[in-house]
Order: C-alpha cells, then sequence, then structure tokens
C-alpha cells in the first residue's frame, strides 16, 4: 500500500443531474450509483484551502462529467461553478489517498490521449 499526497474528491450523481441527461434523449446508465468520477487534488493544510481548491476545480470537473454523456457543450447547464457541482453531484471528499493497485500508475493530460 502506497500513501499518495493528495485529496481524493468523489462525485455523485444527485436528482438535478439524472433528470438533465434524461432530457438529452441519450442511452443512459441504468445504475446511476456507478457513476461519477474520482478526482485528486494537491493535499491541503486547511478547510479553508480545501475549498478554495474545489472552487478553483470545480468547473473542470463538471465539465468532465458533463461530457460523458453530451459533446454539445450548448446543451450543458450555464453554470459551471461549485455551487452548480454541489447542486449536481454529492460532493465527497477524502483529505487521504492510500493506493492498493500493484501496477504502475500511468499519468498523461487527457488531450494528449486518442478517444474513441
Amino acid at each position: 500500500m502506497k500513501f499518495i499526497n493528495r485529496c481524493v474528491v468523489t462525485l455523485k450523481p444527485r436528482q438535478p443531474f439524472i433528470d438533465w441527461a434524461k432530457g438529452l434523449g441519450t442511452e443512459l446508465p441504468q445504475d446511476w450509483s456507478l457513476e461519477g468520477g474520482s478526482y485528486l487534488l494537491d493535499e491541503q493544510e486547511t478547510e479553508e484551502g480545501l475549498e478554495a481548491s474545489l472552487a478553483n476545480h470545480a468547473r473542470d470537473m463538471m465539465e468532465n462529467e458533463l461530457s460523458a454523456l453530451e459533446e454539445d457543450r450548448g446543451r450543458w447547464p450555464e453554470l459551471r461553478d461549485l455551487r452548480a457541482l454541489k447542486s449536481l453531484f454529492d460532493v465527497h471528499v477524502s483529505v487521504a489517498g492510500f493506493d492498493l493497485g500493484t501496477d504502475s500508475l500511468m499519468r498523461a493530460d487527457l488531450s494528449d490521449l486518442e478517444v474513441i
């Protein structure tokens, strides 16, 4: 087991996100409990620092989640700040992360990856 010096933020869709997704007219997950991403943020010493880090990254996290279901940004909610993120997702923060994997970690900028 290896400690990672990151806070782990896990997002789980709330009903407003599910309702938005249903309005898209696309194929949707049957089990929403399996949906939502986890994001690693820099370690924070204070609750204020953690809240500021969440606010700084809220747009990126939200846009990543929205893009998983809809590529057309025109169909996304206009507001994509921390308040909007918290209205669409349950946001759980763990202040410590542990890596139980045996494979080496892969780090890649998403813009560098070819996604089919």
